[in-house]
C-alpha cells in the first residue's frame, strides 16, 4: 500500500463516528500490515512458484507451497477487514463514482 493510499484512508477515518474511530484506526493498521505481508508473499511465490516438492523420508509429492497457502488465507482475511472498515463509514450515495469509492472497490 502506497503512502498516498494510506493518506486517503486516514482521511476517511475522520468520517467515522467518534465511538467507532478506535476500531477504524486499528483496522487501518492491520490493513497496512497485511498489504505489506501480501506483497512479500507474492514476491516469494513469484520467486519459488505456487507448487513445491515435499520430501519426507521416502515420500515425495507436489503440494501447494507454504507461501501460496499463507497468501490465500491472508488475502481472504484482508478482504474481510476491508469490508469491516467500509462498514464503519457513513452510508451515502455521495461516494458512488468518487475516486476513493473506486479505490475501495478494487481492494
Amino acid at each position: 500500500m502506497e503512502s498516498g493510499d494510506i493518506q486517503k484512508l486516514n482521511d476517511l477515518i475522520h468520517q467515522v463516528s467518534d465511538d467507532k474511530k478506535p476500531i477504524a484506526e486499528q483496522l487501518l493498521k492491520e490493513l497496512v500490515f497485511m498489504s505489506g505481508t501480501l506483497e512479500n508473499l507474492k514476491d516469494t511465490i513469484r520467486e519459488k512458484g505456487e507448487i513445491d516438492l515435499f520430501k519426507q523420508g521416502k515420500q515425495e509429492f507436489l503440494r501447494e507451497s507454504p507461501a501460496m497457502k499463507t497468501y490465500n488465507t491472508t488475502v481472504q482475511r484482508y478482504s474481510l477487514l476491508w469490508k469491516q472498515f467500509a462498514d464503519l463509514l457513513p452510508q451515502s450515495d455521495a461516494y458512488e463514482g468518487s475516486e476513493l469509492f473506486e479505490f475501495l472497490k478494487q481492494e
